[in-house]
C-alpha cells in the first residue's frame, strides 16, 4: 500500500443525493467535510443557504468560489465547529462519504446532531462495501487500496446497507428515506481515467464528452439495476434520517 498522502482526489456531484434533495427550498443546511462543494453548489442553486466545513485550506479556497459561506475548521474538534459557527443552527446536516474516514463515526454524528434545529433531519451517503467488484477481489483473495471508490486507501471504515443502518441507529437516528448511486461501471473508473487522460485530473473525466454521454445514456440505466439489487450493485448507500 503507498502511504504517500499526495494523489488525486475525485470528487463527482452526487447525483443520488440531490434525488433524494428533490425540490426543497429555504432551508439551513450545513455539509460537514464538504470539500469542494460540487453537490453542495447544486443545493444552494435550489434555493437554500448553505454552509459549508472542511479542514482543508485548499477544498476550503475551492468550495468559497460555490458557497456563500464555508468555514475550516476540524470536523473532530467539535468545540472549534461550534466556535466558527457561532451559534448557528440547521435544518439539515449532510455527512457525505467523510463518514468513513473517521475512526469513531458514531460519536461524531451523536456530537453533531446538537446542532439540528428541531424537526431537522440528517443526511449520510456512505461507500457499499458489498459491491460486486470488492466482493469479486475477496473471492480471489484480494483486498488492495485504491485511489477512489470504495476501497479508497483513506478509508478507515467499511458499510454493508445493513451495518450502515447500524450506524444510524447507535447514533439515535431513524431513517425516514433512502436511495443509492449505481455501481455497476463506477469500478471502471481507474480505466476511464486513464483512457482520457487529463494528468488523471478529476476535471478531465467530469468535464469529458464520454462522462456527460455516460450521465444521459448509461447512469439511468445503471440505476435501474442498482435499484433491483443494491447490496451488490450499488456503489454508494444515501440515508436521510431524524432523531428517535
Amino acid at each position: 500500500m503507498d502511504e504517500t498522502p499526495n494523489y488525486v482526489y475525485f470528487e463527482d456531484v452526487n447525483q443520488g443525493l440531490l434525488r433524494l434533495w428533490g425540490d426543497r427550498r429555504g432551508l439551513d443546511v450545513l455539509d460537514i467535510a464538504c470539500g469542494f462543494a460540487t453537490t453542495a453548489a447544486e443545493i444552494e442553486r435550489r434555493g437554500n443557504r448553505v454552509t459549508g466545513l472542511d479542514s482543508s485550506a485548499a477544498a476550503v479556497a475551492i468550495a468559497r468560489t460555490r458557497l456563500s459561506r464555508v468555514v475550516q475548521a476540524d470536523l473532530q474538534d467539535f468545540d472549534a465547529v461550534v466556535r466558527e459557527l457561532a451559534g448557528a443552527r440547521f435544518d439539515v446536516l449532510i455527512f457525505a462519504d467523510v463518514l468513513e474516514h473517521l475512526a469513531w463515526p458514531v460519536g461524531v454524528l451523536k456530537l453533531y446532531l446538537a446542532l439540528l434545529k428541531p424537526g431537522g433531519s440528517v443526511i449520510v451517503s456512505l461507500p457499499n462495501i458489498g459491491l460486486w467488484s470488492v466482493r469479486l477481489q475477496h473471492l480471489l483473495g484480494n483486498f488492495e487500496y485504491e485511489d477512489t471508490g470504495v476501497l479508497d486507501r483513506t478509508h478507515l471504515r467499511f458499510f454493508t446497507r445493513r451495518s450502515a443502518l447500524r450506524l444510524l441507529d447507535d447514533a439515535g437516528l431513524r431513517p425516514l428515506r433512502r436511495t443509492y448511486n449505481p455501481g455497476v461501471v463506477r469500478p471502471f473508473v481507474p480505466l476511464v481515467k486513464k483512457m482520457i487522460g487529463g494528468g488523471g485530473e478529476p476535471a478531465s473525466i467530469l468535464e469529458s464528452r464520454p462522462y456527460r454521454l455516460y450521465l444521459k445514456a448509461i447512469h439511468p440505466i445503471e440505476s435501474a439495476f442498482a435499484r433491483l439489487w443494491p447490496g451488490m450493485l450499488a456503489f454508494q448507500m444515501i440515508f436521510e434520517a431524524v432523531p428517535k
